[in-house]
């Protein structure tokens, strides 16, 4: 990564690809945080302004492919609409048919004299994935392809 990082976000190398670590105390902070680290992964976040919110709504069967679904989402609303988001309020909910997540992703649209985008992620992974409560808090890795 090419900017000061939180302690609660490790890179990791993987052959050819990016990794991240993640960690929270609860479940809706671990999914915000995980897409704060796709986009320290893409940008400088700190250059990033908090200045238009886009609203977020995911599902999915258990929390590894929700992971999956959301970060693949905010990847596809940067690379089609040129926008960065540097802040996530983050609301899961039990369903009878898995997760919902519902979210409001905040931001601005890429502006080439602020903002240096390092890298392109082709697609957030499975491998490796594990979301976890480790009963001191949630963890989860995460493998971008490059």
């Amino acid at each position: 990564m090419h900017n000061a990082r939180p302690d609660w976000l490790q890179e990791i190398d993987h052959t050819g690809d990016v990794g991240i670590v993640v960690t929270a105390l609860d479940r809706n902070r671990l999914y915000a945080r995980a897409a704060v680290g796709l986009f320290w992964v893409l940008t400088d976040v700190e250059a990033v302004r908090d200045r238009e919110a886009v609203d977020v709504s995911v599902e999915a069967a258990d929390p590894e492919s929700l992971m999956v679904r959301w970060l693949s989402e905010l990847n596809v609303l940067h690379a089609t609409q040129n926008v960065l988001f540097r802040r996530f309020d983050v609301d899961i909910r039990d369903t009878a048919d898995g997760l919902h997540l519902e979210a409001s992703a905040h931001g601005e649209p890429i502006d080439r004299d602020r903002h240096t985008v390092f890298t392109e992620i082709k697609a957030v992974t499975f491998h490796g994935m594990n979301v976890e409560d480790t009963g001191t808090g949630w963890r989860v890795q995460v493998i971008f392809d490059m």
